[in-house]
């Protein structure tokens, strides 16, 4: 079977091109004994006996409208969806006329998904991370995909699946968390460093740190290949690791870490149970810059119970970290989230709004969207994203 798996536009973000489609990546891994071809161009081939699309929920209009090309120029292909938007909502996604769904874990029902056309909506089983293969890089030109950490052409890694956390913003495909080993993932930094050629990575899971002697082991093998890395994580973990563990991750080659701050007010942050505080927040803060490692913060902007307090309280808690790097994003309503599912027990309002259209970087900036509280609209909340991000352009989207 000749399958094509469709990369789809991604006009949100400011780069299209840093990171590759690791999804289809992983898909066209476990097909290799089908005529595989991951497409990341701009017009979709039209010779194909199927093809796949992995959407996020700011992409699904996307996927849509490629569904709709390709009915209309191979009416007799096979189309299949899965990822993020379809694993959260596949009911909708069968009713749009998708022939098969795959909800979760794609990699040991892909193939039936193409080719048994009886299979409208398969679900994959949650089995342990070291199991599935090192994905497969050589089906685009990797290269092309450019993202740097201190000069250094760096590629995404993602070693879990899950998150132990409950924030109420989060909409969770994985009830529970699975971990690669440390020697699987470093059989895939060998890859990517003696085949590929990188000498950096970012690794791309919600909270890298969960597991510290996980954490070690990686770490010491990047340190002897001399390789510079980034990863996500959280300030209550890095407070209670320590001093000890920070110095290790800079001593290993950690030049930077992301953190999901969300608010500066510690009203919201109970809000949305994001079970941290700014105290805690803001020791892990100085303890990473302390000792050498950059610290970008994400916050979210709109949040269920913001007023012009809590977003005060955001401004000062920026001015007062030094943050090397911040991006401020609003708040969206993703369908499985608790305060998606629980809308009347928060302080927020929004209407029915086209996801493809609410993006806040990228091409156009900011288009679309209503979220509201009682005390902020939503125009007061846009305008207070572009003000911050203008007081600190200094900082905001660093290179």
């Amino acid at each position: 079977m000749r399958i094509c798996l469709i990369r789809l536009p991604s006009p949100y973000l400011i780069n299209e091109k840093a990171f590759p489609p690791l999804g289809l990546l992983a898909m066209a891994t476990v097909l290799k004994n089908h005529d595989v071809t991951v497409y990341d161009g701009d017009n979709i081939p039209m010779d194909f006996d199927a093809y796949g699309l992995g959407p996020s929920v700011t992409e699904y209009s996307y996927a849509n409208h490629a569904k709709e090309l390709i009915r209309e120029n191979n009416p007799k292909a096979r189309i299949v969806v899965g990822g993020p938007h379809p694993s959260l909502n596949p009911d909708e996604c069968l009713k749009d006329g998708f022939d098969c769904v795959v909800v979760g874990d794609g990699e040991f029902v892909v193939e039936r998904a193409f080719t048994d056309r009886n299979a409208m909506l398969l679900t994959g089983e949650k089995l342990p991370l070291d199991r599935y293969p090192i994905i497969d890089r050589s089906f685009i030109d990797i290269k092309s995909y450019e993202y740097f950490i201190d000069g250094r052409l760096a590629t995404p890694i993602v070693t879990t699946k899950g998150c132990p956390f409950k924030c109420g913003f989060c909409s969770k495909v994985y009830d529970t968390v699975r971990m690669r080993s440390a020697e699987h993932v470093i059989k895939e930094i060998d890859y990517l460093h003696f085949e590929l050629g990188y000498e950096a990575v970012m690794f791309f899971d919600d909270t890298f740190i969960l597991d510290t002697k996980r954490v070690n082991r990686v770490a010491s093998y990047l340190n002897k290949l001399d390789m510079k890395w980034r990863c996500l994580v959280r300030g209550d973990l890095i407070v209670k690791y320590g001093l000890g563990f920070v110095r290790m991750l800079y001593d290993n080659g950690c030049v930077e870490v992301g953190m999901g701050i969300e608010s500066g007010s510690d009203k919201i942050l109970s809000i949305i149970n994001k079970g941290e505080n700014t105290g805690t927040i803001r020791k892990a803060i100085a303890m990473l810059k302390d000792n050498g490692i950059r610290v970008k913060g994400f916050f979210i902007l709109g949040l269920p119970g913001e007023d012009e307090e809590s977003i005060s309280e955001t401004d000062r808690f920026v001015a007062e970290t030094e943050l090397d790097d911040m991006d401020f994003s609003i708040f969206k309503p993703y369908a499985g989230s608790p305060i998606y599912k629980n809308k009347e027990a928060y302080d927020i309002q929004w209407d029915s709004m086209d996801y493809s259209e609410t993006y806040y970087k990228g091409n156009g900036r900011h288009k679309g969207g209503n979220i509201r509280t009682s005390k902020l609209s939503h125009e007061k909340i846009v305008s207070e994203m572009y003000r911050l991000e203008a007081k600190y352009k200094h900082v905001c989207q660093r290179p």
